[in-house]
């Protein structure tokens, strides 16, 4: 009798979209219905749908011969499959308790994350704001392993496994984003508009992204366009009191045929945060205001994407002096502004990148080509006249090509470049870094090989660098080989990785010729033209285990470093100024864990607890410690999801435990830090109208914990973290379909 339905519903849904690039059905493993609003997302090409109430949906684009689904719902786990241009998919889902996979955009094999010879952490921004970040940077830092370097509110950077800077390297869809992320009061120059996922790499990914991903990748990833044949509006609008701060966007999308667009625009505007003692952190306001565009073509064998983003931030620099006695006292005032002063940050980017992807049977050819504009004006003393200006340009190519031999074989080639030109304007007062042209040429090849419950991955790259300052008579080539092989074994309930790599990565400018104070990081800083390239060697290894109840992930690391390049203190003072200088440790080694658990019983499906601990210890082989290595960490929630009838109902309140180890493994010149404890917790409703509404209400650090982050920039005038904070966000989005012509 099954064989029979089974017949027969392939029968209708072949009928019903005859002609079709691709057609199917979604229905209940069980129940054997059709599944609403079942989403299929075709992943190539950025091309999505929903099944109608009968659980049927088709494509009318243009595929590729060959491609990937996403069928996902909200009640059932996701699956992922291969088809053909014109196939007929006939699909059930089983109904969702702990869904762990995806597929990992980083890998250029595209494929499932426990396929992948290292351990990639793919979260959705959505789900790392369970309880409402102020930054991208803050929700990154929910994933386990990742910390956040942070100056106030407004300036925060991720922290991977203790790196950070120039040894952490991000990319938006793959184009790699440039912004003097060197400095230490530099933050991400990307905000969570338009961003739907996270992907991060921990540990040297050299061989993927060259010499700058040393100690890690973050890898955003736009939101998807709108469904076939729709158009989609949606409005955001976010208030914390802490700071009495407003973030409201608007985006617009359509998708009609081969054609797809997303514009989307930003503006937030923050004062000064309040203090746990009811005081206020002097200038740690800021402003962020941005656009972003994006259009898409596909159309057969040809995918493309043109994307545009341009962002204009105001950030107040707390703490500013130069007072030899700092008295922390007097960085804290009675009353909260938000009005522009001095000291601040002035800062543009404009960043544009061309994708295109040809698929030529089974094989694939990416090209992408990109530029990036970042403009830095640091106004300390004068209005008008700014103290550091500087523009960076960086022009990139990346071109990759995917062979596919026979079922269980694939080769990776590509080659990668970029082009840095920076200069410091005449108008400025001071240069801390001179100017420089900077060229990079890399080329690599990464073999996969699967076959059953196997995935082995091995590879090898080798990088040139030419970096040449005029005005120092200083031009010199870096260039390495690196390599990278590992494996995993996976079934139904347990995945084993095992995963060795190394990186490499050349002195950046500011550590050769810094000469200055870098008044964000309260600090005279002497670079040393000397400098040699670090040198990494990671051994990486994880187990996984997924029951049906509970999920379990232990991951040890390694890593081996020559060369190490760090900044620290000299017991001088220049213009009122510490003096601090980059010198090198000849062998750093950095080692860990990361754990992770989730559990999610079948007698209480209403009820998640996911906890994780995080530990880095970094050494030199003397026993002396490194510097700037975040605290250990439990991070833990617990979350409920409720089902209530009505139009206006609960769906999930969230609580949220940070218990921050004790550090005092700290090098000569830093200063340990105690532990705390923070609560936080979040609900999160639904508004049923026509138009349906959701609101997130929450309170961050409820005990009004007073603490400072063992990574905080602002520790060494003892100025605290933001105390109390109550938030609202208010959401909502109209869909609508677009005529098509029959």
């Amino acid at each position: 009798m099954k064989q029979l339905i089974g017949v027969i519903l392939a029968f209708l849904a072949v009928n019903h979209t005859i002609g079709q690039d691709l057609s199917g059905r979604i229905v209940d493993a069980n129940q054997k219905e059709g599944l609403y609003k079942a989403s299929i997302f075709i992943v190539e090409v950025h091309v999505g749908t929903y099944t109608d109430s009968a659980g049927y949906f088709e494509f009318s684009n243009s595929l590729p011969n060959e491609f990937t689904i996403r069928i996902s719902h909200p009640l059932y786990e996701s699956r992922f499959v291969k088809a053909r241009r014109g196939d007929t998919v006939m699909l059930n889902l089983v109904e969702h308790h702990l869904d762990f996979e995806d597929v990992i955009v980083s890998s250029p094999s595209g494929g499932l994350a426990k396929s992948n010879a290292f351990r990639i952490d793919h979260l959705k921004v959505k789900e790392l704001n369970a309880i409402q970040s102020s930054s991208l940077s803050e929700a990154i830092s929910n994933i386990n392993g990742v910390q956040q370097a942070s100056i106030g509110v407004g300036i925060s950077k991720p922290v991977i496994r203790g790196m950070q800077g120039v040894r952490v390297l991000t990319l938006l869809n793959g184009m790699r984003v440039e912004n003097q992320q060197w400095g230490g009061d530099h933050g991400m120059a990307v905000t969570q508009l338009g961003i739907e996922s996270v992907e991060v790499i921990k540990g040297p990914s050299s061989l993927l992204y060259g010499g700058d991903a040393f100690g890690g990748v973050v890898y955003l990833i736009d939101a998807p366009y709108a469904q076939q044949n729709t158009h989609e509006i949606e409005v955001n609008s976010l208030f914390e009191t802490v700071s009495m701060g407003t973030t409201s966007s608007l985006s617009y999308k359509v998708s009609k045929g081969i054609f797809r667009l997303n514009i989307a625009g930003l503006y937030a505007n923050n004062a000064d945060y309040q203090l746990p003692n009811g005081r206020y952190a002097q200038n740690s306001r800021f402003k962020n205001q941005g656009v972003k565009l994006g259009v898409g073509i596909s159309k057969k064998n040809w995918a493309s994407h043109v994307r545009y983003i341009y962002s204009n931030n105001r950030n107040g620099i707390p703490g500013h002096t130069h007072d030899s006695i700092i008295d922390p006292l007097s960085f804290q005032v009675n009353e909260q502004s938000r009005s522009n002063t001095i000291p601040a940050q002035v800062i543009q980017n404009h960043i544009v990148s061309f994708d295109n992807k040809f698929f030529i049977g089974k094989n694939e050819l990416g090209i992408l080509v990109g530029h990036t504009l970042n403009d830095l004006s640091e106004f300390e003393e004068k209005v008008t006249i700014p103290g550091l200006h500087m523009t960076l340009n960086t022009s990139l190519y990346n071109l990759r090509f995917k062979a596919v031999f026979g079922e269980h074989w694939q080769l990776i080639s590509g080659l990668q470049g970029m082009v840095q030109v920076n200069r410091n304007s005449a108008k400025a007062e001071m240069r801390l870094i001179p100017d420089f042209n900077q060229y990079d040429n890399g080329l690599y090849s990464i073999a996969y090989f699967s076959k059953n419950k196997w995935n082995l991955q091995f590879g090898a790259r080798y990088d040139i660098r030419t970096l040449d300052v005029g005005s120092m008579n200083f031009k010199k080539n870096y260039q390495s080989p690196n390599f990278s092989v590992g494996g995993t074994h996976s079934s139904d309930d347990h995945t084993w990785r095992l995963n060795v790599s190394t990186g490499y990565r050349p002195p950046h400018l500011s550590e050769l010729f810094s000469d200055g104070i870098h008044h964000g990081s309260f600090r005279y800083e002497i670079g040393d033209r000397d400098l040699q390239p670090e040198y990494a060697t990671q051994i990486d290894a994880s187990y996984e285990m997924h029951g049906e109840h509970i999920e379990f992930i232990v991951n040890p690391f390694y890593n081996y470093i020559s060369n190490y390049i760090q900044i620290q203190s000299v017991d001088s003072i220049i213009d009122g100024a510490s003096v601090f200088e980059y010198k090198q440790a000849e062998l750093v080694q950095l080692y860990g864990l990361d754990v992770g658990f989730h559990y999610h019983p079948h007698f209480a499906h209403w009820l998640h607890l996911e906890s994780s601990y995080s530990y880095i210890r970094g050494e030199e082989l003397t026993g002396r410690s490194v510097a700037l290595m975040p605290q250990a960490r439990i991070n833990s929630f617990l979350k409920f999801n409720l089902k209530n009838k009505g139009k206006f109902k609960m769906e999930q309140i969230t609580v949220q435990h940070q218990y921050y180890f004790h550090q005092n493994q700290v090098s000569a010149y830093e200063i340990t830090s105690p532990d705390y404890h923070l609560w936080n917790v979040g609900m999160d409703f639904l508004y049923a109208l026509e138009t349906p509404i959701r609101i997130s209400l929450g309170v961050k650090n409820i005990l009004n914990t007073a603490y400072i982050n063992h990574l905080s920039g602002l520790k060494n005038i003892d100025l605290q973290h933001p105390g109390r904070s109550f938030y609202i966000n208010i959401g909502y989005t109209i869909n609508g379909k677009l005529k098509t012509s029959k």
